[in-house]
Formats: C-alpha cells, structure tokens, sequence
C-alpha cells in the first residue's frame, strides 16, 4: 500500500524531528536510571518510549521515502505510553477524556500516513496546539511559578514529552506529496 506522502530524510524538519525524538529518549534515560522504578514504569515510561525513538528513528532515515507508514508504530508505542500515564490521573473524566484523545491522534496520524485521510494539516493542531498549552498554560503552572520550586531535575520528564509532541508536530510538516 502507498502512502499519497513520503518523508525525505533530508528535509531539516525531518532531521530537525528525529533529533528530537532522540533527545526525548536520552533525557528518559538520564531521568529513570537515576531512580528506583516499578517494573511497569521501566518497561512503559523507559523501554517501550526508547524503543519508539528507536524504531522512528529507523522508520524516517531509512524508510521514510517508500514506507512513511511505518511511523504510526512508534506513534502507537507512544499512545500506550500516554494512555498509561493517563489511568494515573485523579479524575476519572480526564483519564476517560484522555484516552479518546489518545486512540484519535492514533487514528488520524495513521489514517493520514496511509493515505486514507488526504490532507496532512489535520496534525499540524492535532501535535501543535498540545505543544503550545503545556508549555504555556499547563508547565508554567506546574513548574515555572509552583510553591515550592520544583527542581529542575524533576522537569526532565516533561521535557521528555514536549520534546516527544514537538518531533510530531514537525514530521508531520515534513510529509511531503508524491507526485
């Protein structure tokens, strides 16, 4: 099955993404090597999340050209990552709202690398417009003005995410039209 797009691993916005999916995943390792971890946040929060850098990383430089639907597993891992996350939260209609929104990105992002959905500026808001409210309303409550200061040490983890959200936004600007 072709895609109506492909990634040109030349294209900055493709490098500028993997770079930071990269990063996402050193960051996770400084971060959750240097604690102790349950077993569950090893395998979700360190290894599946590496691994989906990994396995982008291989699906935009060596594959992005003939198949650039390979980048919905490493989206997917991320989804299983986020829908984790999620069930930890203290509402239960934010987790509920969560996991919708999660499975939706899923769908649309690979939906759109298949070929099924014909546009790509669908994903622009869809990873851009989460990027823009944690980094603006949601972190700067949580980090930058929280009683007590939190850390630095302790913002890695977030860092970690919008770095995750900002190399998804800009893979899906990279997608480009087969002629």
């Amino acid at each position: 099955m072709h895609s109506r797009y492909f990634i040109n691993r030349k294209n900055p916005l493709a490098l500028i993404s993997v770079a930071l999916m990269l990063i996402s995943s050193a960051i996770r390792i400084v971060y959750y090597t240097s604690r102790p971890m349950t077993p569950q946040i090893f395998w979700i929060y360190l290894v599946n999340t590496v691994a989906a850098a990994v396995v982008f990383f291989v699906a935009v430089v060596f594959f992005g050209r003939k198949l650039p639907q390979l980048t919905a597993l490493p989206v997917a891992m991320g989804v299983v990552f986020f829908a984790y996350k999620a069930l930890g939260f203290p509402s239960r209609a934010h987790t509920v709202l969560c996991l919708l929104l999660y499975a939706g990105v899923l769908a649309l992002y690979a939906l759109t690398v298949f070929g099924v959905i014909r546009t790509k500026y669908l994903l622009y808001p869809l990873f851009g417009l989460p990027f823009l409210y944690h980094l603006f309303v949601e972190d700067t409550q949580k980090y930058f003005f929280a009683e007590p200061p939190v850390p630095v040490f302790e913002w890695l983890p977030e860092i970690s995410v919008l770095c995750i959200m900002a190399s998804l936004f800009f893979i899906s600007v990279s997608l480009e039209k087969r002629k």
